[in-house]
């Protein structure tokens, strides 16, 4: 069989660099948050977001939440796995104490702004 080889002396079916899409574009945020603002937010509504949620906001791949997020803490540990919705890697004594009362989890980046933005605009009203 011949194999056709790339530029880089690789399998031309196989090499990365070669097969990258041209147009692809950079990962964007969907709104103008902090990681802290969504710490804040998550803590104040008792609610859980995924890894890919907050990554998909922030603009950033879910694979750096960890350590974007710093020490594992309570007031971090809503920030979940979406498969089993319980933060990666926390012991239970890591947990903020409400984290399983309620059992909505937020998994889209587009809910978690919106929801966001509901919150705010309802925090500079009470003010």
């Amino acid at each position: 069989m011949n194999e056709v080889r790339c530029v880089h002396g690789l399998d031309a079916r196989f090499c990365a660099v070669c097969n990258r899409s041209r147009d692809a574009k950079p990962r964007r945020a969907i709104a103008d948050v902090s990681l802290d603002e969504i710490l804040e937010f998550l803590n104040h509504e008792r609610v859980r977001a995924t890894y890919a949620a907050v990554a998909e906001v922030l603009g950033v791949i879910p694979r750096s939440m960890g350590a974007r997020l710093g020490t594992r803490r309570p007031e971090a540990s809503w920030i979940v796995n979406a498969f089993n919705g319980l933060p990666t890697d926390y012991g239970e004594d890591e947990w903020h104490p409400d984290l399983l009362s309620q059992a909505e989890i937020i998994s889209s980046g587009r809910v978690l702004a919106l929801r966001l933005s509901k919150w705010r605009n309802a925090a500079r009203e009470r003010k």
